[in-house]
């Protein structure tokens, strides 16, 4: 498996390329922006896009997706509650001086689905409370992790937890009550060494987020 992680756009949102080894498919995860950096990356592994997934529709995450779609043909995939933000993406950004492009879905999942790139599956779990619909997709394959390589489980998480903290909750349908719960549920219930790959910042794993977050301690 491939897991490429870089930070994108005016507010330096973590942007994922996983794709598969074999079938040289990839998914890409919240393109906030600077598309160009994105596909080469892609273009240096060798990867074809087939999905292109956001964990939630503020403007920061969402700022990539029309280029990128233009370019790839891959689908945008969201939770048809987040979707209509998609389309006034433009004007939220113009609130802080930024410019992006609207785009619009073509693919709506929710929790329980399961879509596949290649040989890897995505698991969607629902982790509202940082927006109306926010989504979290659970993924496994093997990994080169100094200088070996084992099987690793990962969650990317948008902006529902952080490494040490969660994501903000004033936002249009927000809920730290809903948030909270959420986490504790559906991420703190995989097991410890799950890598935790978060909308902004390092990455965690659960086992570090259960025993460190001020959140949950």
């Amino acid at each position: 498996m491939i897991l490429k992680m870089m930070e994108v756009g005016p507010l330096m949102v973590n942007c994922y390329i996983v794709g598969d080894e074999q079938s040289r498919e990839a998914a890409v995860f919240d393109p906030g922006g600077d598309v160009d950096l994105i596909l080469k990356t892609l273009a240096g592994d060798g990867l074809t896009v087939n999905r292109i997934f956001n964990t939630h529709a503020h403007w920061d995450h969402v700022g990539g997706n029309l280029r990128l779609h233009e370019v790839t043909g891959a689908p945008i995939v969201i939770h048809r509650d987040e979707a209509p933000a998609l389309e006034c993406a433009q004007s939220r950004a113009s609130e802080f001086g930024a410019s992006v492009e609207n785009s619009e879905a073509q693919v709506f999942v929710e929790e329980g689905d399961e879509v596949s790139v290649g040989s890897i599956v995505f698991k969607v779990l629902d982790l509202r409370g940082h927006s109306p619909a926010g989504l979290g997709f659970v993924f496994e394959g093997t990994l080169e992790e100094n200088g070996r390589k084992e099987n690793r489980k990962a969650v990317i998480c948008g902006d529902a937890l952080f490494a040490g903290s969660i994501g903000r909750t004033d936002f249009p349908g927000g809920s730290l009550d809903l948030l909270l719960a959420n986490i504790r549920s559906k991420i703190f219930t995989l097991p410890d060494e799950t890598l935790v790959l978060p909308g902004h910042g390092p990455v965690s794993s659960v086992g570090r987020e259960k025993r460190s977050n001020p959140f949950f301690t």
